[in-house]
């Protein structure tokens, strides 16, 4: 998947052939100071709906986190979000268990394209492919590589595979033998986001990313 730095556009192979659409870009929301370049994550939303099944012996197992999800966001729907600018297991776990939990309000705006000025101390951003390892490192090795806006390197028959992961994530921590949890994961319309955060190695439980969004406020140290 290739993202185009001058129109903003995504660019995807399919059978088909080459197909570009428009990724969504997602507003700080946060109300606290940033300090730091700002970075937009690519990140898969999906609507979900997952159907769990019981055993009617297992009385004392705690309601599935997703179904308590369900109910405090209805009418709206609920999202499964699945990191995609990293494969690392701990991200995808963290970041997509996070997002998941929080099902952020999210003012988008269609394209992933900044002016430089928009972003102080952060580069434009340059076409990336799939395949380029986001752990990609700077001279420091303590911050990622990338500019205004991170690699894909998550596609989006991928990001339907590891809905199954985030979910399983999501529910171990409730369900803590997950030979117990038997369901059935229906992925509907998938959107790329691009989040905005920034990096700061306090977030360990968040991947070392802040997600500049009001509903991580608490988060702040």
């Amino acid at each position: 998947m290739l993202l185009c730095a001058t129109c903003g556009r995504a660019h995807e192979q399919v059978e088909e052939g080459l197909v570009s659409f428009w990724p969504l870009r997602a507003a700080l929301t946060t109300e606290l100071a940033v300090a730091g370049p700002v970075s937009y994550l690519a990140v898969w939303r999906l609507e979900a709906e997952v159907s769990s099944r019981l055993p009617v012996h297992e009385v004392s197992l705690p309601e599935p986190a997703w179904e308590r999800i369900v109910r405090t966001v209805a009418p709206e729907q609920a999202y499964l979000y699945v990191p995609g600018f990293s494969v690392m297991r701990s991200v995808v776990q963290m970041l997509g268990v996070s997002l998941t939990r929080a099902q952020p309000v999210l003012e988008l705006k269609p394209g992933a394209r900044l002016e430089e000025t928009e972003i102080p101390g952060a580069a434009v951003p340059s076409i990336r492919l799939v395949g380029v390892p986001q752990e990609a490192q700077s001279s420091d090795g303590e911050v990622p590589g990338f500019g205004a806006f991170s690699p894909i390197v998550v596609g989006r028959q991928d990001a339907r595979s590891l809905a199954h992961f985030v979910y399983l994530a999501l529910e171990s921590h409730e369900a803590r033998d997950l030979r117990k949890v038997d369901y059935e994961l229906r992925v509907g319309k998938e959107e790329l986001l691009f989040i905005p955060a920034v990096w700061d190695p306090r977030y360990i439980h968040d991947a070392n990313w802040r997600l500049l969004l009001r509903e991580f406020d608490g988060l702040v140290a």
